[in-house]
């Protein structure tokens, strides 16, 4: 299949409410395996914190005997291994977010569904600074840092937009913005 004819089966497949197969591996990007690498970290830091840092319960016997022995005071397990403890549940606390993030973009890829967001797009063109005041629901403008960024805003959420969806958006005209429901990726940007 052309590049052209796969674009137009996705853009049919975005004004039915669906996201098209080529377009599911842009929820599951680069940005995904990240998430789920600093998952599987603090995971894994949870886990291990009290194997490292952790003082056993030999260790603790070992200084009552000593307490015992100098007439001190003796000491507990968990007295000793608090702040170990917590800081594990620190890092599953942390865990969370990403875990939450990983969850919505798989239910998006495996749900295939989309949402589009229609309007009329006003194009600021080059600006120094990002448009504020009274604005349109949808409207796009360029940006130099260091190279020039197109971003489009949708309902006040910026999207910076790569070179090809760039060149199907046009000022003036009605576009439909597709996102992935749950992780709100803006996915395509159709003609309506």
């Amino acid at each position: 299949m052309t590049q052209e004819a796969v674009r137009a089966a996705a853009d049919q497949a975005n004004r039915e409410g669906r996201l098209h197969p080529s377009q599911r591996r842009m929820v599951l990007d680069s940005n995904f395996w990240t998430l789920v690498l600093v998952l599987l970290v603090l995971v894994a830091l949870a886990v291990l914190t009290p194997i490292w840092f952790g003082i056993s319960p030999a260790m603790i016997q070992a200084t009552n005997n000593l307490n015992a022995y100098f007439g001190k005071p003796l000491v507990s397990y968990w007295s000793k291994n608090a702040p170990v403890f917590v800081m594990s549940l620190v890092f599953l606390v942390v865990a969370v977010y990403p875990g939450r993030a990983i969850r919505r973009r798989l239910a998006d890829w495996r749900g295939g569904k989309a949402d589009v967001v229609t309007g009329l797009t006003h194009d600021f063109g080059h600006v120094q600074h990002r448009p504020s005041g009274v604005l349109p629901p949808m409207y796009l403008y360029e940006i130099t840092e260091r190279i020039p960024f197109t971003y489009l805003v949708v309902n006040g959420k910026s999207y910076r937009l790569d070179p090809d969806l760039r060149s199907r958006v046009l000022g003036g005209r009605t576009h439909g913005a597709v996102f992935a429901p749950r992780s709100k990726l803006l996915v395509n940007v159709v003609a309506a």
